[in-house]
Order: C-alpha cells, then sequence, then structure tokens
C-alpha cells in the first residue's frame, strides 16, 4: 500500500487521501546583462581561473544549490491551509505566527503573578 507523509506535520497521508504538492524552484537572481568594450577587452580566462579556484573547495551541491535548487512539499489539508496562510513559516513553532502571552505562559509554569 502505498502511503505518504506530510512534510509539514509528519502524519501519514494513505494513499487515496486528499493531499496537497507544493513545488518550489529558488533560483539566484540576476540583473539583466549589459555588456560593454571594457567587458570585451577584459582578461575573462583569468577571471574564470580564479573563480576556478574559489571553488575547488567547496562542495559540488553546496555550489548547485547556490544557483538553484527544487523543492517539492506533500501536505495534508491542515498543513495547506497553514502554508496557504503563511508560507515562510506556517508552524506556529517556527515563530511568526500567534502571539504567545508571556504573563500567561509564565503562570502556567508557577512563575508569575497570580
Amino acid at each position: 500500500m502505498v502511503t505518504y507523509r506530510c512534510d509539514g506535520c509528519g502524519r501519514e497521508i494513505p494513499k487515496d487521501a486528499l493531499r496537497y504538492r507544493v513545488e518550489v524552484d529558488v533560483k539566484a537572481a540576476y540583473d539583466t546583462l549589459e555588456i560593454g568594450l571594457a567587458d570585451l577587452v577584459r582578461d575573462h580566462r583569468a577571471e574564470m581561473l580564479a573563480l576556478i579556484d574559489r571553488l575547488k573547495h567547496r562542495p559540488i551541491q553546496e555550489i548547485e544549490e547556490s544557483v538553484y535548487k527544487h523543492l517539492q512539499l506533500d501536505l495534508c489539508p491542515s498543513c495547506q491551509r497553514a502554508f496557504i496562510r503563511n508560507p515562510l513559516r506556517f508552524h506556529p513553532e517556527q515563530g511568526g505566527g500567534e502571539t504567545i502571552d508571556i504573563d500567561a505562559f509564565l503562570r502556567s509554569l508557577g512563575k508569575g503573578e497570580a
């Protein structure tokens, strides 16, 4: 039996149950390239060799992901709704969600005033 796991909450999603697929492409952003006379006469070979030298000790995966990364997430309906409301922080434990009443929290621990 095929099952999926929600990438948001970790719960199992049975094969025929409603689930959502989120696909995200993260790409390096570049400004429009404008080529002038100075660019045409520059020593590009030396620049390329310097770039290769800077990158040769970095892991290949790190270099690739600094340019492009494709992510796929499977979400249960509950996590999908939370994701739609706040795509960058769709779980309260990640912050950015509801505000926390610090006084109530301290009272619940027996540390604050009653």
